[in-house]
């Protein structure tokens, strides 16, 4: 399905590399390579996390680290400085223009010096053209070093990058508004995004995907009875608690219900406490590389993922985690937040409740739990609209399209 043509050199901008949460980001690059183009990935930072996922080990981009603290690198920043101001003066000052256009002085400095610095990798790269993930400090510094004189680029927008209300949006529109096109994973984004850019950058629609070369295909496992399961970091958005609480209401029930969450983060204290108080038979595996929750979506009777809109406007796009257990085969149960009503069709490739109603949730999950009929179907149908829809493979074809029509 690729392209026949010489590759590209693209550089992928990125705030933190890599990120046990952000699979997504390398499994794309990976389908890049795999179809020819050739990657450098620019990061600020490298994440502390206790592991990698091990499938990132087929990764042949270079990581090109950008200073963390500037001025604690002052060699490397000064050459990158000299080298903008003796190629494009004006474009460096209009950068800093940009960039100081702020209160938070202290910050714009250092987005503006790391900007420079990634403008520098990028020409000593060759880099045709960047693609920056998440509208936040990646789009920033591709839209600077762009400004600077640097290639031309483009932005993939997701969530909380466009939704919370720290994304303001006349700063939106400056770092998406200079982008040859602006990708987001879902048609609910696009409207959004639209009606905020006005016509000022293309906005396209490239849809979070599953890898399915990599997952393989449902084989058949026996799924064991009651057992729920959800893969997620364990934040607000994630609408985690009306799960427990869904969950406790069906132990009340009579059902044997098992819950399994695996994923970490600042709510996990809280969730067990929660768990416990319902005495819910459930375990919280905790962080875990991906090759390790493959399994457990295989043998779980439902996956179940109950995202809210909080209150700061931030919510899920398109977790991938529903992605990757409708195209193993797990019947799903979700809510129409954000772009997951076009890959959760309701009655059709899984469930959907209202957000924030527990009892709806358990109810849904009972049927799917009591009722393997249903279950088998929307999970056949599940695997059936990800291949046709929602396949790594054919995005990242629609993906190399739009770079192509940007450096033509």
């Amino acid at each position: 399905m690729s392209e026949t043509r010489a590759a590209r050199r693209l550089g992928y901008v990125l705030k933190r590399f890599p990120r046990l949460s952000e699979t997504f980001v390398a499994a794309e690059v990976l389908e890049l390579e795999r179809q020819g183009e050739h990657v450098t990935i620019f990061a600020i930072s490298r994440p502390d996390e206790p592991f990698e996922h091990e499938f990132l080990r087929r990764l042949r981009a270079r990581v090109v680290y950008l200073p963390h603290r500037p001025l604690r690198e002052p060699v490397r920043t000064s050459r990158a400085l000299a080298a903008a101001l003796r190629t494009g003066p004006r474009g460096w000052l209009a950068a800093a223009g940009v960039a100081l256009r702020t209160r938070r002085q202290v910050l714009a400095w250092r987005r503006l010096l790391q900007a420079t610095v990634l403008r520098h990798e990028l020409e000593a790269a060759e880099v045709e053209h960047a693609h920056a993930h998440f509208a936040t400090a990646a789009a920033r510094l591709a839209n600077l070093a762009h400004l600077m004189g640097g290639p031309r680029y483009s932005v993939t927008a997701h969530a909380k990058d466009i939704y919370h209300r720290q994304a303001h949006p006349e700063r939106l529109r400056q770092k998406l508004g200079e982008a040859e096109f602006v990708a987001t994973v879902s048609e609910a984004n696009r409207t959004y995004l639209g009606s905020l850019l006005d016509e000022r950058a293309r906005v396209e629609v490239v849809r979070n995907s599953a890898d399915l070369r990599r997952l393989g295909a449902p084989n058949g496992e026996v799924r064991v009875p009651g057992l729920v399961l959800a893969v997620a970091r364990l934040v607000e958005k994630k609408g985690l608690d009306d799960l427990v609480e869904a969950c406790g209401l069906l132990a009340e029930r009579g059902e044997a219900v098992r819950l399994e969450l695996a994923g970490d983060g600042p709510l996990r204290g809280q969730l067990e406490r929660l768990a416990r108080e319902r005495g819910l038979d459930a375990t919280f595996h905790g962080a875990l590389p991906q090759e390790r929750v493959l399994p457990l979506y295989r043998r779980a009777s439902a996956v179940c993922l109950p995202c809210v809109v909080v209150s700061t406007g931030d919510r899920d796009g398109l977790p991938t985690s529903l992605l990757e257990a409708m195209a193993l085969g797990a019947p799903v149960v979700s809510t129409p937040v954000g772009g997951i009503a076009e890959l959760v069709v309701h009655e059709e490739t899984g469930l959907l409740v209202p957000e924030r109603d527990p009892v709806a949730l358990a109810d849904a999950l009972e049927r799917l739990l009591t009722d393997r009929d249903l279950a088998d179907a929307v999970a056949a149908r599940a695997r059936a609209h990800v291949e046709e829809r929602f396949s790594l493979e054919a995005n990242v074809v629609a993906l190399r399209g739009l770079f192509a029509e940007a450096a033509a």
